[in-house]
């Protein structure tokens, strides 16, 4: 039952069931992790009940159930998502109606009713709005994934981002070391005397931060 008329569901309170096919919701789809056709044979489940509210307005009570997958943003890997939802709308019969309630926090949810309202297009709406933005498995372990800033996963360091990472440049600086290591304590790298170093001239103050230098200093 792809069509309703709301207004004739909601005075007989008629109540029925059925099955929405996954493969007859492209936008949905779109946010399923289809890794095989089997993925997309699935389908929602749905219960709907027709009622007037009690402001006498037309209304109609939707229920969903279905296991979706997702794919999990931490190991990327299929994940198993159960919506279980429940909603209620209540139906106006005209845009300008529609146009004049204003947007407020109630449980019900104004739509524009006709006697060919489309249910499927309201079972997809609402299974969309029950998806995770971020799906997780509760115990996964994030991908790991080889690159510039891993090198703490290759090496299996643990204390910061820095440790365990390669030194290009440690052998170079060894080297550099050893030529100008004095030998002997008495001479440089080339065999002569070493030269007194002159005592080191004090550093200057470091500016103090938030204040501003005088102008023509």
């Amino acid at each position: 039952m792809d069509r309703i008329d709301v207004f004739a569901v909601a005075r007989s309170g008629a109540q029925w069931e059925g099955r929405l096919a996954l493969a007859r919701m492209p936008r949905l789809g779109a946010s399923l992790f289809l890794e095989d056709p089997a993925d997309g044979a699935g389908a929602v489940q749905y219960h709907c009940g027709g009622y007037l509210d009690a402001q006498g307005r037309p209304a109609l009570r939707l229920a969903l159930q279905a296991v979706l997958p997702l794919r999990c943003d931490r190991c990327t890997r299929r994940l198993a998502f159960v919506l279980e939802a429940e909603r209620n709308f209540y139906f106006v019969a005209s845009s300008a109606q529609l146009a004049a309630i204003p947007i407020d926090d109630a449980a019900e949810e104004a739509l524009l009713g006709s006697a060919q309202f489309d249910l499927a297009g309201l079972i997809e709406d609402e299974a969309i709005l029950q998806l995770p933005l971020s799906p997780r498995h509760a115990d996964c372990a994030p991908a790991v994934v080889l690159g510039p800033g891993n090198y703490g996963a290759q090496t299996g360091a643990t204390d910061g981002p820095q440790a365990g990472r390669p030194r290009p440049f440690a052998a170079l600086g060894a080297l550099r070391d050893h030529l100008l290591r004095p030998a002997g304590g008495v001479a440089g790298a080339a065999g002569l005397p070493e030269k007194p170093q002159a005592p080191a001239a004090a550093a200057p103050a470091a500016p103090v931060r938030g204040k501003k230098r005088p102008t023509g200093a």
